[in-house]
């Protein structure tokens, strides 16, 4: 799809109304200097550090692109286990509580609401799971995006989620779209996070698409890499000047010292398994490199035991049963052969 043939549901204004709640990307509309939201709005010919960084995210590069992956199989699984928990959670208090509700002897008009309790917790466990099936399960394998200095292009593969209640029992369509680097606005968004003890913020880059040259209504939004990743401001500053370096000065295709990861074969049920216990090396490098993480899971056996064998099958179940990414052929034309570096 083409610059401006796809606009994100997100940002889908809602029946008899012309703007949505995105509004466009001007610096008027989005001032930036906050400590929580917009932090900063990335100029394309000032740089933003000293020292660009790719993070280790660009798995492939082309003679003129190179393509981020969003890959994070060591963290397939872990959405569906967090679905269960809560789940679990919300349909036992439902059914705990429905006979004390239910079979009172005493009724009042007090006790009406209560009335509502056990469906809403049963409805709520309901959406939970079948909310992290479809963040699990059948998805792309990877949803990259591409920077494409040669013709001035960034393209998108992606797994399109509907928003709302209504989208999570709607179909999930594979997405590949084109947008014009020009068109793209660059912010460092950050989100105030709270403890109770601590207050910490959340950082991301995030590329505000706008519809066109007149038209600064934002039409879609993607993010190159996570919080995990992006831990200070200056993490966030050093990952965008590495894709402004390339595509607005012909920067390097990746950080000096880094290399491209090697594509390893999908593992099976079993092989995973095996990589966690005493006969795997990793086991006994686990235990030089992290003996307080070990020492706690060891002690809590039986627990850690149960918890990990979920991540592995409910991980192992992700990848095998995501879709493989098919780029549209203009595309591939369009970047050439992959480059080795």
């Amino acid at each position: 799809m083409a610059h401006g043939q796809h606009v994100k549901p997100h940002y889908t204004p809602p029946l008899g109304q012309v703007n949505h709640w995105a509004g466009k990307s001007t610096d008027a509309e989005r001032p930036d200097g906050n400590a929580s939201g917009i932090v900063k709005r990335y100029k394309m010919h000032k740089r933003a550090s000293d020292k660009p960084l790719d993070m280790g995210l660009i798995d492939t590069c082309y003679a003129q692109a190179i393509s981020y992956t969003a890959k994070a199989h060591g963290l397939r699984g872990l959405a569906f286990i967090a679905g269960l928990l809560g789940a679990g959670f919300s349909i036992f208090f439902a059914f705990f509580t429905a006979p004390e509700i239910y079979f009172w002897p005493t009724r009042s008009a007090l006790d009406i609401p209560l009335w509502f309790f056990p469906p809403l917790f049963f409805a709520l466990g309901v959406f939970f799971i079948v909310w992290t099936i479809r963040l699990e399960f059948f998805r792309p394998l990877d949803e990259p995006t591409i920077f494409d200095r040669q013709h001035r292009k960034v393209y998108r593969f992606f797994c399109e989620a509907q928003p709302g209640l209504k989208g999570l029992f709607q179909p999930w369509p594979m997405r590949a779209c084109e947008y014009d680097w020009d068109l793209i606005d660059v912010e460092h968004n950050a989100t105030l996070v709270t403890t109770g003890a601590t207050v910490r913020r959340e950082h991301a880059l995030i590329f505000m698409v706008r519809r066109s040259a007149d038209d600064p209504t934002i039409i879609d939004s993607f993010t190159i890499g996570n919080a995990l990743i992006l831990v200070l401001d200056d993490a966030v500053d050093a990952a965008w000047e590495h894709i402004r370096r390339f595509m607005e000065e012909g920067g390097a295709h990746l950080t000096p010292g880094e290399s491209l990861p090697t594509d390893e074969p999908v593992q099976s049920l079993w092989q995973r398994l095996r990589n966690v216990t005493p006969l795997s090396r990793n086991y006994w490098l686990w235990w030089r490199e992290q003996l307080p993480l070990m020492l706690l899971a060891h002690a809590l056996l039986p627990l850690s035991v149960v918890f990990i064998g979920l991540w592995i099958f409910f991980g192992w179940l992700s990848v095998k049963t995501s879709r493989p990414v098919e780029w549209p052929a203009e595309v591939l034309e369009a970047l050439g052969p992959v480059s080795p570096y």
